[in-house]
């Protein structure tokens, strides 16, 4: 894939259907992509695959299970290559509110590439052999999401922690734009680079205590990566109301007047005059729609959900944190030569 430039987007999360049944309780079997029937020489495959990024900037999708399944969800453990033209697969390229303005021109415009979302309907989509990975396999899906979370996990924390430093100078720049100096606000701006930091340092410790595998990937300390991702999922939103408060409302409320009222000749004088503070209207109209974007636009996605849930890496936290060794090593620091059983009931 390297050598060719070939780029892949990842389709892992299915529709799931209703999230108390497994899914082979399903009342629609579609709800989660599944095998429909092995050949000789492929497999077919049907189901959905939902809000999957990338897909139209990629030659291949690369679907995987969307959870660990044990044997009874054999027909749900598959993995495969599929072109993204192959016969039988529609996608449907879906839209975030924050991008339905369609007056987008001049600073209106985005700051970034839109992060493009799909849903992949797979009908009866025939997979030769040689693209499949995976196939009724139950015992490694468990294993091939840990590697993949661990490896999302430790990444976001660096990405966030980036869109972190651009929100701190967005906010100042917005600070001095209204008139006002960076000092009322440094107690604020100093909890924003703690907050990008906290993301950044997990990441980066989850990958140098990473591992090489045997096919040479190497793969980040999962329970470092997981301890990650419960902090992306809280701390840049904290980090996003930081900038919205020192910015104030003209940022934050939505009632900001559109590039194309600007440059209105009736009236778009008159709007960059009101728009005047510490600095002239169009200095302060581009600072606003910066943070704008980067709060309640594109610079949210990813943060809670991107990757797998926080509850999820909560649950591998839960599952690695050696509880009984912490508290073996107390109690031999303590001179504790008696067992201390725990007195919760036992799980009936």
């Amino acid at each position: 894939m390297e050598d060719n430039a070939i780029t892949m987007a990842g389709a892992i999360t299915d529709a799931k259907g209703n999230r108390s049944l497994r899914p082979s309780q399903q009342a629609n079997k579609d709800s989660n992509l599944h095998v429909k029937e092995i050949r000789p020489d492929s497999i077919v495959l049907r189901g959905y695959k939902c809000q999957i990024c990338g897909v139209a900037a990629a030659h291949e999708i690369i679907c995987l299970p969307g959870s660990g399944y044990g044997d009874t969800e054999k027909d749900f453990c598959v993995a495969a290559a599929i072109t993204r033209d192959i016969e039988g697969l529609t996608i449907v390229e879906t839209r975030r509110p924050s991008d339905a303005r369609d007056e987008e021109e001049g600073w209106d415009v985005r700051k970034a590439g839109n992060i493009t979302q799909t849903f992949l309907i797979f009908e009866d989509v025939f997979v030769p052999n040689d693209r499949v990975f995976m196939c009724d396999e139950a015992k490694y899906t468990g294993r091939l999401l840990m590697t993949f979370t661990s490896i999302y996990s430790a990444a976001i924390g660096a990405c966030v922690a980036g869109q972190g430093d651009i929100m701190i100078g967005a906010a100042i720049n917005m600070a001095r734009a209204n008139g006002l100096s960076m000092k009322p606000f440094q107690d604020k701006l100093v909890q924003m680079a703690i907050n990008n930091e906290i993301t950044f340092g997990l990441g980066l410790g989850a990958m140098m205590r990473g591992k090489k595998q045997a096919s040479g990937l190497f793969v980040p300390d999962a329970l470092l990566a997981h301890a990650n991702k419960t902090q992306v999922a809280k701390l840049p939103y904290e980090t996003k109301v930081i900038a919205q408060d020192i910015s104030g409302g003209i940022a934050e409320t939505g009632c900001f007047p559109s590039y194309q009222d600007i440059q209105s000749p009736a009236y778009g004088k008159q709007i960059l005059a009101a728009l005047t503070a510490g600095a002239d209207g169009e200095t302060r109209a581009r600072a606003a729609r910066l943070v704008e974007w980067l709060t309640v636009g594109g610079g949210i996605p990813g943060c809670m959900h991107g990757g797998g849930s926080p509850d999820g890496a909560r649950l591998v936290v839960k599952a690695m944190t050696k509880w009984e060794d912490y508290a073996a090593e107390a109690r031999r620091i303590a001179g504790i030569t008696s067992e201390l059983a725990d007195s919760a009931p036992a799980k009936k």
